[in-house]
């Protein structure tokens, strides 16, 4: 009987660590603010049942659709990293918080939708309003999601937030960027912003007597909304559906493959894995010695490219 051949020392193992799955600050992050969230949310409840403040119970009720908007957010954390070395999971989990930004912004553009409904109600049935414990409510809110805004971002400005930049920038296609923390910081800052405007129309409505304008102010806030939540759709989609990388980091890609003069990239395929992590699927079409390996360590070192694959053909066909 032939013996086994003994192991190649130069054959290393699959490695489905993707998408930057360790345990990270954005994690605890989101898991601090989903806690406070969850503090909020029970104090409000509890106070309008001993209360009987149907004002203070709503908006318990509405703390919780964040509260679990924001568990959703940390669940994919935590989802990632425990699955990070699961074979099933050929490419890795790093997409997991890119499915949680997707169904966070739904969530989101569902509660806008519904916040557009109840203020069309409102203007065509005007009703009385509580001013100073719907201006309470109101602050506290603000407050609130001001710390979970501060906590989120480590206290530096987040370019992931729901602002819908012109996507002809190629650095906002959601390749790159951890959308599952922008997912939570959009909810947040969403939240901070129909705070915002409720302050405004309930001071102005108790001064002035415009009961309309509270309603109106939370249209306009509920369009914003509706606005980052389309755009979180829009690049979280874009990941899961497996898109082409920006142009910018293609061109860098086939500059650096076909930086010799002789080689020519004939077939090239870029796509999001996970947050800072790139797939590269290239063929090469060379008339030197060049083996994939020179090609693998010609790339950017600064492109995020995981687990390059790239084919090596040699032209005999023609001279060099």
């Amino acid at each position: 009987m032939s013996q086994a051949a003994p192991p190649c020392p130069t054959i290393g193992h699959f490695d489905h660590r993707f998408g930057g799955v360790d345990a990270r600050p954005q994690e605890h992050r989101v898991r601090l603010v989903t806690l406070i969230t969850l503090a909020v949310m029970a104090v409000e409840i509890a106070a309008g049942l001993l209360t009987g403040s149907m004002a203070l119970l709503a908006d318990g009720v509405h703390m919780g659709t964040h509260a679990l908007a924001l568990g959703l957010a940390a669940a994919a954390y935590v989802f990632a990293r425990r699955h990070a070395h699961d074979p099933r999971f050929s490419l890795g989990t790093g997409k997991t918080g890119d499915l949680a930004g997707f169904a966070s912004a739904l969530m989101l553009g569902f509660t806008a939708l519904l916040m557009i409904g109840h203020a069309v109600e409102r203007l065509l049935n005007p009703q009385s309003i509580a001013y100073g414990e719907a201006l309470l409510i109101a602050v506290i809110g603000l407050v609130v999601n001001v710390v979970s805004a501060v906590a989120l971002t480590g206290g530096h400005e987040h370019h992931g937030h729901g602002h819908d930049h012109d996507h002809r920038h190629d650095h906002h296609h959601g390749h790159g960027h951890d959308n599952n923390l922008r997912a939570a910081l959009v909810h947040v800052i969403a939240d901070a912003l129909t705070s915002v405007g409720a302050i405004i129309a309930l001071a102005t409505a108790w001064a002035y007597g415009w009961r309309w304008l509270d309603p109106a102010v939370a249209m306009v806030s509920a369009a914003v909304i509706l606005v980052w939540a389309y755009g979180l759709l829009r690049d979280t989609g874009r990941v899961l559906l497996d898109t082409e990388a920006p142009q910018t980091l293609r061109r860098q890609v086939l500059g650096s493959l076909e930086a010799d003069g002789d080689s020519r990239v004939e077939d090239l395929h870029m796509w999001s894995v996970g947050s800072g992590a790139v797939m590269l699927v290239a063929s090469v079409v060379t008339h030197g010695d060049r083996q994939p390996d020179d090609y693998k360590a010609a790339l950017p070192e600064d492109a995020g490219i995981c687990h390059p694959i790239i084919e090596v053909r040699h032209c005999d066909a023609c001279g060099p």
